[in-house]
Order: C-alpha cells, then sequence, then structure tokens
C-alpha cells in the first residue's frame, strides 16, 4: 500500500520566441464562425481528434542524452492540433510540422548550427535539454530561456537554435501545449506564466503567412520529470506565403467559439497595424460593460496586436448556454487599415447541440397500426437515430456479481478493475458479496490533466424519479484519507452538466479501514424528464491520498445500487435516419418488441456531428393503445 501526495511541478511554464529576421485531416480544414453546428464539427473532427496523443507518441529517446524521435501519427497529432486554431481563427489551416525542413539562421544569432540540420531534430534536442536541467528539488531551470547558456546538460548549437526560434513549453508536449500556448494561461500547480500577457506564443502559430513548424517532445515520467515541447515556429526564407491578407485576426474568434480554448487575455492583430493608441470596450449581451485591463501593445512576435486582460465573466471556460460579448477596438492606425473593428464573440459548449431534435407526432398509437411521427432536420448532422424506449415500474439493482454485463458506463483509469474480487485483500471482507464497484485512485498525479484524475462509474440507465424517490447502495470505505470523496451526482441533460445528490462520503483516517458495511439512501428530485446517475470520486486541495494498490483495499467498494419509487427506460430498439429523412413510421418494426398494447413509449432522436454523438433531444411521449 502506498501513502502519496499529489504533487504539482514547481516550474510550469511556457516562453514565446522572440522576434527573428486515414486519420482525420491535420491540414486544410475550414469552418464558417457564424455557423454552430460548423463549429462542433471543426471542434469534435479535428480538436478531438488530436486527444489521447499522450497513447501514440511513442518517444524513441531517453534521459541520457539520446534525443530520439517521436511517431508519424503524434507529429499529425500536433499539425492537426496546430491548424485547428488557424482554422478557427481566419488564418490559412496549411502550416506542415516535421518536413525534414532545415533550421532558420538569422544573422544575428549568437550561435549558427549547420545549415543542414532539420528543424525536428533540433527541435528534439531543446525539448530534452529543457526537462534534464531541472532540478525537482528547487524547481529552478536554467534551459527555460530563448538563449541558452553554453554548458548546460545537453546544450548544443543545434538545440540552441530550436530554443532561440521557437515556442518552448515545460509541463506539457504535444497539443497540449499547443492549446496552452493559444490560451496563454498556465495556472495549474504554482506556476502562472504572467510574462505572457504579450500572447506571443498564440501570435506566432497564428502568424497568417506561416507554412513550416517542427515539434519536438518527450512525454516526462512524472511530477519530477515533467514533459516538454519545443514547437519551431521560425520561417525559413521562401516559407511565409506573401500572398495571404487575413485581415483582422482576433482570439478569440469572432462568431461561435468554443468555451474549452477561451483565454482570459483576448487578443486582436493585424498586418501593417499600428494599435499605440488604440482602446478596447467590451460589453455583454444584456449591453453592461465588461471591464478590461492591463492593455498592451506589441509590433513583434508576429504581426503587430494589440491585447488585453478581460475580467471573470468573459474568461469563462465553462458554459451552459451560449454567452455573448461585443468587442470595438478603436483608434487603430496604419495605411489602409480600419481604424475600428467591432465583433461578436458567442462562447459555447461544444457537447451542447443546439440545433432543434424534438420529434412530433400522435401521442397514442393502435398497437395493430402505424403513425407518422416528423423529424426535424439538424444542420450538417452526419447521422440521425431515434431510440424507442419503454417506461419500465419497479425498481432495479445494479450488482457486482452479475454474470451479464453490468449496466454501466467505466470512466476509471486503466489500473484497475471498475469490478474486483474482494478476495484480493486478505483481512478485508466483503460488501454484499464476493464482488464490488470500486474507485480508486490510480496515480497521485497525471501528465496529461496535471493533477489527480476523478474516478467515475455512471449507471447506464435512463431513470425518471417520483414522488419520494431514492437511491440506495451499500459500501464500504477501505483505505481513504479525509481528503479522498465519493459523491452521487445527477444529471437531467443527459449528461452534460451534473449535480450533487445527497452528502459526499468522505474518508475517515490514515491508518484503518471501515469495519462494518455503511448504507447510503439519497433523495432524487421528482422528474417528468430522464435522469442520469453517477459516483464521483475525487480528491481535495494536495493532501495525502492513497493510490491504487493490488493487495491493499485502497479507496472505496460500492455495491447493490437500487432505486425506489423510479421509472426507468428500458430500450426497445434504435432506427437509423437517412440524411434527408423528414419523418419515419412508428410501428412495431421500427420501435421493437415493446411496441405492444398499453406500453408507455418514450422516443429519443440523437444526431451526429463531427463524428460525435451528441445527447438525446426532448423525449416524445408515445402510448399503445
Amino acid at each position: 500500500m502506498k501513502l502519496s501526495s499529489p504533487i504539482f511541478p514547481i516550474a510550469l511554464a511556457a516562453l514565446c520566441p522572440l522576434a527573428a529576421g486515414g486519420a482525420p485531416k491535420s491540414v486544410g480544414m475550414q469552418v464558417s464562425n457564424s455557423n454552430r453546428n460548423d463549429v462542433l464539427t471543426l471542434w469534435h473532427a479535428c480538436y478531438m481528434a488530436s486527444e489521447g496523443y499522450e497513447n501514440r507518441i511513442k518517444w524513441t529517446g531517453d534521459y541520457n542524452g539520446k534525443t530520439g524521435s517521436v511517431s508519424t501519427a503524434f507529429v499529425a497529432d500536433v499539425e492537426r492540433r496546430v491548424n485547428f486554431f488557424r482554422a478557427l481563427c481566419g488564418v490559412p489551416a496549411t502550416v506542415r510540422v516535421n518536413t525534414n525542413s532545415t533550421v532558420h539562421i538569422d544573422p544575428t544569432d549568437a550561435h549558427k548550427p549547420s545549415k543542414s540540420t532539420k528543424k525536428s531534430s533540433a527541435a528534439q534536442e531543446s525539448a530534452l535539454m529543457l526537462v534534464r536541467n531541472y532540478d525537482a528539488n528547487s524547481g529552478s531551470n536554467p534551459a527555460i530561456t530563448h538563449d541558452p547558456a553554453g554548458g548546460l546538460t545537453g546544450w548544443s548549437k543545434e538545440a540552441w537554435n530550436a530554443s532561440a526560434h521557437g515556442n518552448i513549453a515545460f509541463g506539457l508536449f504535444g497539443p497540449g501545449a499547443i492549446t496552452e500556448y493559444m490560451v496563454e494561461e498556465i495556472q495549474r500547480g504554482s506556476a502562472t506564466s504572467y510574462w505572457n500577457s504579450s500572447v506571443g506564443h498564440r501570435r506566432w502559430i497564428l502568424q497568417p503567412g506561416a507554412t513550416n513548424f517542427a515539434t519536438g517532445d518527450q512525454p516526462g515520467t512524472g511530477p519530477y520529470r515533467p514533459p516538454t515541447n519545443t514547437l519551431y515556429i521560425s520561417q525559413r526564407p521562401g516559407e511565409v506565403n506573401e500572398n495571404v491578407d487575413a485581415g483582422f485576426v482576433e482570439y478569440p474568434a469572432a462568431g461561435y467559439f468554443p468555451a474549452p480554448v477561451n483565454s482570459r487575455f483576448w487578443s486582436l492583430s493585424r498586418d501593417g497595424a499600428d494599435f499605440s493608441n488604440a482602446s478596447v470596450s467590451m460589453k455583454d449581451a444584456s449591453g453592461r460593460v465588461v471591464a478590461v485591463k492591463g492593455i498592451k501593445t506589441s509590433p513583434t512576435y508576429g504581426d503587430p496586436a494589440i491585447v488585453w486582460e478581460v475580467d471573470s465573466r468573459a474568461a469563462i471556460q465553462n458554459v451552459t448556454t451560449d454567452t455573448k460579448f461585443s468587442v470595438t477596438v478603436s483608434g487603430i492606425q496604419g495605411e489602409g487599415v480600419p481604424a475600428e473593428h467591432r465583433y461578436e464573440v458567442i462562447l459555447i459548449d461544444p457537447e451542447r447541440l443546439t440545433s432543434n431534435q424534438a420529434l412530433r407526432g400522435p401521442k397514442t398509437v393502435p398497437a395493430k397500426a402505424a403513425a407518422v411521427v416528423s423529424t426535424p432536420q439538424v444542420p450538417l448532422s452526419q447521422a440521425r437515430r431515434v431510440t424507442t424506449f419503454v417506461q419500465r415500474r419497479g425498481s432495479w439493482t445494479e450488482n457486482a456479481e452479475k454474470k451479464r454485463k453490468t449496466e454501466v458506463i467505466d470512466k476509471t483509469g486503466s489500473a484497475y478493475p471498475l469490478v474486483t474480487k474482494m478476495s484480493s485483500f486478505a483481512g478485508f471482507g466483503g460488501v454484499s458479496g464476493k464482488k464490488a464497484f470500486h474507485l480508486t485512485f490510480p496515480t497521485s498525479y497525471n501528465l496529461i490533466k496535471r493533477g489527480v484524475p476523478d474516478q467515475i462509474f455512471e449507471i447506464d440507465r435512463e431513470i425518471l424519479p417520483k414522488s419520494k424517490a431514492f437511491l440506495q447502495f451499500y459500501y464500504r470505505r477501505g483505505f481513504m484519507t479525509k481528503a479522498s470523496h465519493l459523491q452521487v451526482e445527477v444529471s437531467r441533460d443527459g449528461g452534460l452538466t451534473w449535480k450533487s445528490a445527497g452528502k459526499k462520503i468522505s474518508g475517515v483516517s490514515n491508518t484503518f479501514y471501515d469495519q462494518n458495511i455503511g448504507i447510503a439512501k439519497i433523495k432524487l428530485p421528482k422528474s417528468s424528464k430522464p435522469v442520469r446517475v453517477r459516483f464521483r470520486y475525487y480528491v481535495t486541495g494536495t493532501s495525502a491520498i492513497f493510490v491504487h494498490d493490488k493487495a491493499s483495499p485502497t479507496g472505496i467498494f460500492i455495491d447493490d445500487i437500487k432505486t425506489r419509487n423510479c421509472d426507468w427506460l428500458e430500450p426497445s430498439k434504435t432506427l437509423g435516419l437517412p440524411a434527408a429523412a423528414t419523418s419515419f413510421k412508428l410501428s412495431r418494426a421500427s420501435a421493437g418488441k415493446g411496441f405492444r398494447k398499453n406500453s408507455k413509449l418514450m422516443l429519443g432522436l440523437r444526431s451526429m456531428i463531427g463524428g460525435h454523438w451528441f445527447p438525446y433531444g426532448p423525449m416524445k411521449k408515445v402510448r399503445v393503445k
């Protein structure tokens, strides 16, 4: 058994460079920011396609000095993430990464490698130099600079060149580093990159004429050896597309914009513009003034720009409804440049579909007949499907002893099984049988999440709580500190948002576990809309926690989950709809065996956009008579 404290790197940092003379597509994407579903398509088909990159890096180097290389799939992940942001901001999404292009050498460079050096090789050397000079005890790292001194471990002219001509990140790698370069707001752990308020990383990535980057990465092994990235952004002569006139480039971009990649630093840039006397004003959708501060202008780091910090209302990265802000930048100068630029940003939740998914048709259908149900068109949907549910009375029990597939969705880490044999822990005992659902922390620190990952499993049922409804389950705490908690949560929107239900169950001791089985009884609010339930195990603060140990009962064990005074929806059949369909016939053939006399049915429509299935629209009630 291992008692561990969540540890965060002391120096999470990223710097922007100084100015100097069949998989999803990774280039060429375009988007109309005025079309919400088009932005959803870009998000899911491009941004989310680069998630999971940590499993594809396949770095071949080591920490003794072998720089190694990364996989072509990982490079495509980085390239796709770069071009996602460029497309979102209206500049050509045509940047290529790791093309065997050679390094840029400026006449003023203090150190000059061979002209035949590849950008990708130099970037790999820089990324390795960044981690090899990190002192985990003090948090110091003399390699985090665009002018690393000779004598550093792993220093070379090639590593110096990439550090001088690239964005560098410590504690991040791959597509994750690209996102942080754009957001320019590292506030995890104990470090905040306050010096990046000129958003130089972002502006280099969004430089309209750029065509050729290179990435250097190593994935790290933990908080004492974090991952690093060097993104080589300087362009050699001939690599700049001189024919691009992107006009104003905003971040966040005008139109619909995914809130998870919003920033507290907003920016506007344009080639040839002079923002030295410009002013910024913002309002929300109600016309109220949004405070701005820290206005900065910068003629370097890519195109000239003005940057300002927004208040907490506009800096949000999580929205439940589309949230609009209007921006006016006045007093702009420059030949052929408009003196004023006005635009609107609408922050959206990219997991939420606002298109109409309501089915229309009769409330009752004869058991030996059929009825026509109208289906709305969902713009840009790739596929749609209707699922018929039968409303069932009576309780159910979700038990870990089931030989058939349990009705749960496992969202825990891969280091331990969700359904655990209690005999694995000698002397501990059980909950209500030989097996139980188990939640424990797989690690004290996750390099991608940069923290302790929540452990979750969700009941895969649509539940209809009636008056005096409740959820009940048995539990037993193993080694579980006071900073560790189990919370039952309920969603009424298909899993988009969750609210706590009942009191959390917290750990009690670092030295002993429960000798007796506990029982929890949690009220469920009455609802005519289906609700979903999940169990979330999490830690508060940076206190010590127990991490998974095969021989010791860490975490919490749960079994015999059941409801009372609830109906639930049993799936009967799912019907795929042609893209152009405006209706379908509801009958036993389309609805399945649940379509019988006196049945209460609910019909739900789902749509796929960007390869992603969105939650059901409003459920339509139908009685078979």
